[in-house]
C-alpha cells in the first residue's frame, strides 16, 4: 500500500478552527460531508470582551461532536509592529478560552503554527492569504467565503491526516492521494507541536 494513499479512520470527524474575534473559520469533516461556517461578532453586541469570547467558544462548541475524532487549532501570531500588538492579545485570550473548553471537553487536538498551515497546502511555509484561497479551491474544490473558512478547512484536513497517523485501524477512502509533503508536516506536527487530550492508539 502506498503511503501516498489518504488513509482515515472510518469514523473519523475532523474540525479545523481559524479563530478570529470578528470572523473565526469552522470547518468539520466527516467522510464525504462537511460542514463549513464562519462565526461572527462584533464588540457592540457585548457588554465587555470576556463576554464576546465566551460567545464565541460557545458557539464552536456547540458544532463540535462528542465523538470527533481530532480537532487542529491555528496557534497564536507574533505582531510585526506595535499596531497590531493589542489585536494579538485578544486573539490569544480567545485562543486560550478555546483551548480551555476543548480540554475541558476531553477532546483531542493539536495546535498547529500559520507556517504550517501554509506549507500543508501550498508546499511553501510563506505566501499571502489569497493564495491559500485559491489553493484551498484547487486542492479540495472547495469555494470558500473568506481566508478565515480555508484556513479551517486546511486545519481540519490536518487533523483528518494526524488521526489516520495516530490511529491504526483505518481504511481507504476516495479522497485522492496525500502528498509526501503533507505527510511530512503532519508528522512534524504530531513530533513538536502542543497537544492535548491526544491517546495514540495501540493494538490489542
Amino acid at each position: 500500500m502506498s503511503d501516498d494513499i489518504e488513509r482515515v479512520p472510518v469514523t473519523c470527524i475532523a474540525v479545523g478552527l481559524d479563530l478570529s474575534l470578528s470572523s473565526t473559520g469552522f470547518v468539520l469533516k466527516a467522510g464525504t460531508r462537511m460542514n463549513m461556517e464562519t462565526v461572527k461578532t462584533v464588540p457592540k453586541n457585548f457588554d465587555n470582551d470576556l463576554e464576546r469570547l465566551k460567545h464565541i467558544s460557545a458557539e464552536l462548541m456547540q458544532r463540535i461532536p462528542n465523538d470527533v475524532t481530532m480537532v487542529c487549532v491555528e496557534d497564536f501570531f507574533t505582531p510585526g509592529n506595535n499596531q497590531q500588538i493589542g489585536a494579538a492579545i485578544k486573539l490569544a485570550m480567545l485562543g486560550t478560552v478555546v483551548r480551555l473548553a476543548l480540554y475541558d471537553r476531553g477532546i483531542p487536538f493539536y495546535t498547529v503554527a500559520p507556517s504550517q498551515i501554509k506549507k500543508f497546502c501550498t508546499g511553501k511555509g510563506t505566501c499571502p492569504k489569497s493564495i491559500i484561497i485559491r489553493e484551498v479551491y484547487k486542492r479540495y474544490g472547495v469555494d470558500c467565503k473568506d481566508d478565515n473558512q480555508a484556513d479551517a478547512l486546511v486545519l481540519a484536513n490536518i487533523a483528518r491526516v494526524i488521526a489516520c497517523m495516530l490511529d491504526p485501524d483505518t481504511t481507504l477512502v476516495t479522497d485522492g492521494e496525500i502528498p509526501k509533503f503533507q505527510l511530512k508536516v503532519a508528522q512534524k506536527i504530531i513530533d513538536e507541536r502542543p497537544n492535548y487530550n491526544v491517546r495514540e492508539k495501540v493494538d490489542g
